[in-house]
């Protein structure tokens, strides 16, 4: 039996909109929610393992790759953004190609995802390189954004190619099972 039986209600203290937001918080928002809803949005009961949609993804064959590619590959805006150097945004942009390439292998790429996890990898480097950038408002120039245009579009066409070996593999099978 409870030693209170009518606890004091508790009153949560909640602001939509600070008065003084916090510059840095801004900067991490989409990475850490795209690394929370890839990587890290579960737990593994009994354990410290933690993993997201992007293992989940990829159990559609080919498709859910691409999918979870693009959708990682949002961070690479924000790291163009604040002018993140243009080496770690090619070392983002390989983890997301290296995570969807291996996940095309069945079974092999959603332990891979599992492991490998490339939207937290992504939100540890934002992490390390934002704060080092200028504290001042800086504003990216054309060569950071063509930069990474040319790995989102390279995303975008592994996206596709994804989609097409997914669409080719469900003709096959329907072929199979309905003949022709």
């Amino acid at each position: 039996m409870p030693a209170n039986p009518d606890p004091e209600p508790r009153i949560i203290d909640f602001e939509l909109l600070r008065e003084k937001p916090d510059v840095e918080n801004h900067k991490h928002a989409l990475p850490r929610l795209i690394a929370l809803l890839m990587d890290d949005l579960f737990r593994l009961p009994g354990t410290k393992l933690r993993f997201g949609l992007n293992p989940i993804l990829d159990l559609i064959p080919a498709f859910g790759d691409g999918a979870a590619a693009l959708i990682s590959a949002l961070t690479l805006f924000v790291a163009a953004r604040y002018r993140i150097p243009k080496v770690v945004i090619a070392r983002m942009g390989i983890n997301i190609l290296l995570n969807a390439l291996i996940g095309l292998i069945p079974g092999v790429g959603e332990v891979f995802a599992f492991w490998f996890r490339p939207s937290h990898r992504n939100y540890q480097l934002l992490k390390m390189h934002i704060p080092a950038m200028a504290t001042s408002s800086v504003t990216s120039r054309k060569k950071d954004w063509f930069f990474v245009i040319e790995i989102v579009t390279v995303v975008l066409l592994l996206f596709l190619f994804c989609a097409g070996v997914w669409a080719y593999f469900l003709l096959r099978l329907l072929k199979a099972v309905f003949g022709t």
